[in-house]
């Protein structure tokens, strides 16, 4: 074979080898088709993720919310020994009221609430702090453990000591430890066990008010939710509540957030009338179980409160 023959088929390999413009641009073109159908398909796939995410986190914040409410009311009305309650008022009580007298005639409604008002009905819940349209619930409790004979009460901190036919409700000095003949105010105790020598039973006792907020974090680093600069300008409705508490030597209902992303709070209480004789020893109504469900009891009512149906959105 000549050298020129071999030059000859060596120029026509090359050519073979090669793209035309043409043929570049039509596999651009589908590379392009290609890569906008994955990024598609990526961009539809993570949405579908946030979504799924967004609905499991609001699932469980539902059920976060259903637990924290389950399990403070299974102990509402618990005053320790006590348990002839008083005769409920004609009207219920006011839950921002936190004088010793106030909350002792508040015990005769172990839970009250409010149905879906359009504003706030309380004067220690402001209507730019609450979602209109929601319940509110009010639980009444003593704490379940008693304090020790030598714990010291917390200042202006309220207390309850019980018998099983009396309450006194108390404030809370820290002067000594309580030791086994005082009440939570230091003074000498009225209420004995049956042993006829030593105090009864000191208990915290709580009150929480439990509403749907139109924000988590207040932008202003208050307690109150303040507008579109809450939560760094994405509010997020969240289920809290107002507690008894002592802040700084001071008796106050203080706000907590519990938890976030709960739009709404929706309640029916079950009441108990039937029979319709009253226990002697309790002054109830009832046999234990709810009779029928209701979204506002009327007052004399709300002490035969024994069940709710609870809605979290």
């Amino acid at each position: 074979m000549t050298p020129s023959r071999q030059k000859k088929i060596s120029t026509r390999t090359l050519a073979r080898g090669g793209f035309t413009l043409i043929e570049l641009m039509i596999s651009l073109a589908i590379g392009l088709l290609l890569l906008a159908g994955l990024v598609s398909v990526f961009a539809s796939s993570s949405r579908a993720h946030a979504e799924l995410k967004k609905s499991s986190e609001h699932a469980e914040n539902g059920r976060m919310a259903i637990w924290e409410l389950s399990r403070d009311v299974s102990l509402a009305g618990y005053y320790g020994e006590f348990y002839t309650l008083p005769a409920p008022a004609a009207v219920p009580p006011d839950p921002c009221v936190i004088t010793p007298a106030a909350l002792y005639a508040a015990l005769a409604f172990p839970v009250q609430g409010y149905e879906a008002p359009a504003m706030s009905p309380l004067s220690c819940l402001s209507n730019g702090d609450f979602v209109a349209g929601t319940d509110i619930l009010v639980v009444r409790r003593a704490d379940t453990t008693a304090l020790l004979p030598t714990d010291v009460p917390t200042d202006n901190e309220i207390y309850i000591q019980t018998t099983a036919g009396a309450a006194e409700i108390q404030v809370g000095q820290a002067v000594s430890a309580i030791g086994t003949t005082k009440k939570a105010d230091a003074t000498n105790s009225v209420l004995f066990q049956k042993d006829g020598a030593t105090a009864a039973p000191i208990r915290k006792f709580h009150v929480h008010i439990y509403f749907t907020a139109p924000c988590s974090v207040p932008g202003n680093g208050g307690d109150f939710c303040t507008g579109a600069g809450d939560d760094g300008g994405r509010p997020i409705p969240t289920l809290k509540r107002l507690e008894l508490a002592s802040v700084g030597g001071v008796t106050i209902l203080r706000v907590a957030p519990l938890v976030e992303g709960i739009e709404n709070l929706q309640i029916d209480y079950g009441i108990d009338s039937s029979p319709a004789t009253q226990d002697a020893s309790t002054g109830q109504f009832g046999d234990g179980a709810p009779d029928s469900y209701t979204t506002l009891p009327a007052a004399a009512d709300w002490p035969n409160v024994v069940s709710m149906k609870v809605r979290a959105l």
